[in-house]
């Protein structure tokens, strides 16, 4: 029978939530710490503090729960192993603030007993190794670095059935350390990769960076799609057919965003720089991302009548599936509206009291309905499907013009054509203009 372990994880964020919960539910107990009161107040009463799919399901199950002990220190009693799981999220000069890493590391010191490894699941910018050795108490032997694959949307799922595990080591790993690690995060279903720990780092901000790069990529095809008459979904579709690209990860929309590929983008860029190396192609695809948001707003601008009128939009969250409008591109593009004195009405299924404050310009309403009556122009900006089953026949008529802008290739425009709207898509041709005869008389 495989051993159970009792276990400290650092931090309640969606990798600290995805990692307790996916031990907890392999039969581990976890004490999980947590600073944040809002966090901590909502574990502690049940609930998660965050929207995550199967995570909800899974801590309502007693079973699991029941191993989770949630509490913001942490506790003497001895532990297997440490996992901390902190954010690293970008300063603003465009590098990874380690100082919740760096205060997590300092106060597990004294709580790990001889012979019990740590393991930072937060994402390291290469080059940091010095930094978490003389915080984390000096020896390096048996500290690791597992650096997280999760997909938010599907972190449970990433965590419990991953793509590949890497396990980063300093050198002179203590062998018994490594094996609970190894016990602990492994996978008898996917490649497990023992490394060094500036090949770990690498590794994680290398696949992010490359993730955004395709998505940098299939945004730049949709621009010239959009000037030259064609159809971007068509075009990408005939690019993946050859073996050696693929079609995966070239959904085109109007930006990338999220806690993950803008950061990773830019660690990686300024490492690299750190040494006297230009990352251009790293460093452009940061520079294209924040180009396609512009552009995109400079649409949304285009569309409006002499650049005035209500603009609804439908989506905050960096995308489906989450609450986290962590360099959202809709909210981006709110601000750039907003910033033009044009009125942005927000709604989101989840998001909406993170967009809230993380705005405060913006205008946040309970329904997508209520967004839509009196605007101009209605973007998609976050591909949930809810806004697929919407009632558009009927919502259109309450709309001030029936605009629509599709961020995220969500519609169906020929149906929303013949439903009346003026629909325009990110890929494809044209700017959509108001119709002064389709009109409605604003509410």
């Amino acid at each position: 029978m495989p051993r159970k372990y009792h276990l400290t994880v650092v931090g309640a964020g969606y990798v600290g939530l995805a990692t307790a919960i996916g031990l907890a539910s392999r039969g581990h107990s976890i004490d999980l710490v947590e600073v944040r009161n809002d966090r901590l107040g909502a574990l502690q009463a049940g609930q998660l503090p965050i929207h995550e799919p199967g995570m909800d399901a899974a801590f309502a199950n007693p079973e699991i729960r029941g191993r989770i002990r949630p509490g913001a220190l942490i506790p003497d009693e001895p532990s297997d192993a440490v996992l901390i799981c902190v954010g690293t999220p970008m300063d603003e000069n465009g590098r990874s603030d380690l100082r919740q890493l760096q205060g997590a590391l300092e106060a597990a010191r004294p709580h790990i007993r001889a012979g019990v490894p740590l393991v930072i699941r937060s994402t390291l910018p290469a080059g940091s190794s010095e930094s978490i050795v003389r915080w984390s108490g000096g020896d390096s032997s048996r500290l690791f670095t597992n650096p997280e694959f999760l997909a938010q949307g599907r972190a449970l799922e990433d965590f419990l059935a991953p793509s590949r595990v890497v396990i980063g080591t300093f050198p002179g790993p203590d062998a018994q350390a490594l094996s609970v690690v190894e016990d602990l995060l492994g996978s008898d279903t996917c490649p497990v990769m023992v490394v060094s720990v500036i090949e770990a780092d690498l590794i994680k901000n290398g696949s992010n960076a490359y993730l955004a790069l395709k998505l940098s990529y299939a945004n730049e095809l949709a621009v010239l799609c959009e000037e030259l008459g064609a159809d971007v979904i068509t075009v990408i579709d005939g690019i993946g057919l050859d073996p050696r690209l693929g079609r995966g990860y070239m959904r085109p929309s109007f930006g990338f965003g999220g806690s993950c590929l803008p950061k990773d983008l830019r660690s990686i860029t300024n490492v690299g720089r750190d040494l006297g190396l230009e990352m251009h192609v790293t460093s452009a695809a940061s520079d294209a991302n924040d180009a396609h948001q512009r552009r995109f707003a400079r649409r949304i601008v285009a569309a409006l009548e002499s650049g005035k009128g209500r603009v609804a939009m439908l989506g905050l969250a960096f995308k489906a599936g989450t609450d986290d409008v962590r360099s959202s591109p809709s909210l981006r593009v709110a601000e750039l509206l907003l910033g033009r004195g044009i009125e942005v009405v927000g709604y989101d299924p989840h998001a909406g009291m993170n967009a809230a404050a993380a705005l405060p310009g913006l205008r946040v309403v309970a329904t997508a309905a209520e967004a839509l009556q009196g605007s101009s122009v209605a973007v998609i900006g976050t591909e949930w499907p809810e806004f697929r089953q919407l009632d558009w026949r009927a919502l259109g008529p309450t709309m001030a013009s029936q605009v629509v802008i599709d961020g995220r290739r969500l519609l169906d425009g020929p149906a929303m054509t013949a439903l009346g709207f003026s629909y325009a898509a990110v890929g494809a041709a044209g700017v959509p203009q108001i119709n002064r005869t389709k009109q409605s008389a604003r509410p």
